[in-house]
């Protein structure tokens, strides 16, 4: 037997569809602010430092995009970085001897406030998302706003429909409590166009600003200097545009 299809009143598009949207959006941009002015100024790394990880991001840059330079681009590279990172000419920090104990970032001020401010946003995250699903399970749970205009599997069903306990509606009407989740997923893009890079500056100055610890036993930036040469040294050189004339004659020759 067939169901007979659902009628939505058009009110609903403006007493549940519209705020839920809206509210989202307002709250987290709110949120967002928030986070800004509760985050401490990140902390600035000696130059030294910078220099330091820079360097060794040149050395594996190069390793990985070294076909497209010209074989006298790339030994002028090679010669240099090879040169300057063997004799640890830039290292941050004197290479220490095997007598020495290596720093815990456990007990590192600097690993521990970024530890806590990590916990920080994971728990505001955790909190904001748990008011406003409350908010809307509140106000607008049994809900019906839409229809989907493409078929969908059954698989969606669960997804689509949360909060409404009905076994023959269609599986592309969408609840209330579903478009609330669809809304938290989609909202990076209107994020991006009201706050800009805005919504990424913390993280990314975190990121630029602070070194990642170095774990006990593991390797010190000297050790990978030193690897870093090695493999420069050993590479064979090969040239993407080497012999492109009759590779693409090969290719297209016949036709």
């Amino acid at each position: 037997m067939a169901v007979p299809d659902l009628i939505i009143d058009p009110s609903l598009r403006y007493w549940v569809l519209l705020p839920i949207s809206l509210v989202m959006i307002l709250f987290g941009i709110l949120r967002q602010y928030i986070q800004i002015l509760l985050n401490p100024t990140p902390k600035l790394q000696p130059l030294s430092k910078i220099r330091e990880s820079e360097h060794i991001k040149k050395a594996q840059l190069l390793k990985t995009n070294y076909i497209n330079l010209p074989k006298r681009d790339f030994e002028s590279r090679q010669s240099y970085l090879s040169e300057k990172l063997s004799n640890g000419e830039y290292l941050a920090e004197e290479i220490k001897t095997d007598d020495d104990q290596p720093k815990n970032p456990l007990t590192d001020p600097g690993t521990s406030d970024a530890m806590m401010n990590m916990a920080k946003n994971s728990m505001g995250n955790f909190l904001s998302q748990t008011i406003m699903m409350g908010w809307t399970n509140f106000f607008f749970a049994g809900f019906v706003l839409m229809k989907l205009p493409f078929p969908l599997t059954l698989r969606f069903k669960q997804m689509l429909q949360s909060g409404v306990a009905t076994t023959d509606l269609d599986v592309r009407w969408v609840s209330s409590i579903s478009w609330y989740f669809i809304v938290t997923l989609g909202l990076n893009s209107i994020y991006n166009v009201f706050l800009g890079d805005g919504s990424k500056m913390p993280n990314q100055m975190q990121q630029q600003t602070m070194a990642p610890p170095m774990m006990p036993g593991g390797p010190t930036p000297d050790k990978i200097m030193n690897q870093e040469a090695n493999d420069l040294k050993i590479i064979p050189y090969q040239y993407i545009l080497d012999d492109v004339d009759s590779r693409v004659l090969k290719i297209y020759g016949s036709k």
